[in-house]
């Protein structure tokens, strides 16, 4: 049933992106209103998601308890991912900006573009986004930090106060709200959960119409993106989510499904969308980075029903 929700919605968000691609080549959106979409959504929609999802998640210590394993594991999913990229970089003898681009495009995923989206229809009662936002607070703690300065060439040093951000915001006050049991005004409710279900269809619409944007037929004879592409959306995953069940059962530590479900899947997520950004603004190889997301994004349509069944696979019987 799972497995027929995640296609099913697979196929929801290629017809979006659709959409967005029709929206480019007809000439509705420009570079400025992209990045103006891009902001609605990062900036207004995804806050409301977030701190709406929270107030509809009971609080409980194995919620907490879960939360807490999955923020701690995300620091070892991106440690694994950057030796990953660092070490396949090193074998396809990429150089300088092109071995940045191709380790942190390994390291960082589509986890917010995608991911909420997914994990909102996956788990509809607000516990897959309640993940995934957790999965989130921790991976821009190295994005907006190593990431940056990464690319730059090490000239640029961002201050951890770039993490004290709307969604940050809307997660603290989200969990005080959980923890509390404050009763939200109806309207006020009704209101953050109309605008934070406006994040998944304006999500894959930029989607579509940022890769309808680019140039790139180059991308497809590029051997690097499909090493990325291979490691990232399905080597990696699997392999750390055998190695995590096999070690929190042998330690006698519980999991939830749901929690489970995101920790894993976040790893294969295609390219993140704010690297090809920040390579842009940085001076870093964009037409990789922009190459990197674009094929990992037709990619995943296929890869990410295979890894749920494969996930749910080792949860269920090991």
């Amino acid at each position: 049933m799972a497995t027929q929700i995640i296609i099913q919605q697979i196929l929801v968000f290629a017809f979006l992106a659709i959409v967005g691609v029709i929206a480019q080549r007809a000439g509705i959106f420009s570079d400025e209103s992209r990045r103006s979409l891009a902001r609605i959504i990062i900036d207004i929609t995804l806050p409301f998601l977030i701190f709406s999802t929270f107030t509809h998640v009971e609080f409980t210590p194995a919620l907490m308890q879960n939360a807490a394993i999955v923020f701690v594991l995300v620091f070892v999913n991106l440690a694994v991912l950057l030796g990953t990229g660092t070490l396949s970089s090193k074998i396809l003898k990429l150089k300088g900006q092109q071995a940045d681009v191709h380790t942190l495009h390994t390291m960082f995923g589509n986890i917010v573009f995608l991911g909420f989206p997914l994990f909102d229809a996956l788990f509809p009662k607000g516990i897959g986004v309640f993940y995934a936002a957790i999965y989130q607070l921790a991976s821009n703690s190295v994005t907006f930090t190593y990431g940056i300065y990464r690319l730059s060439g090490g000239t640029q040093k961002q201050p951890w106060k770039r993490l004290l951000n709307l969604n940050t915001a809307a997660l603290t006050l989200g969990i005080i709200v959980m923890a509390t049991g404050i009763k939200i005004p109806d309207a006020v409710s009704g209101t953050c959960t109309s605008v934070g279900k406006c994040t998944s269809p304006l999500s894959m619409i930029y989607i579509g119409a940022l890769l309808a944007s680019m140039k790139l037929n180059s991308s497809f004879k590029n051997l690097s993106i499909y090493i990325l592409s291979l490691n990232k959306l399905l080597i990696v995953p699997i392999s750390l989510a055998f190695i995590y069940i096999v070690s929190l059962r042998f330690l006698g530590i519980q999991i939830s499904h749901e929690a489970f479900t995101v920790l894993t899947m976040q790893i294969g997520m295609p390219c993140q969308t704010i690297i090809v950004v920040m390579s842009q603004r940085y001076n870093s190889d964009f037409k990789l980075a922009a190459g990197n997301l674009f094929i990992t994004s037709l990619l995943s349509l296929f890869t990410l029903p295979l890894l749920y069944v494969v996930i749910d696979f080792l949860y269920c019987y090991l």
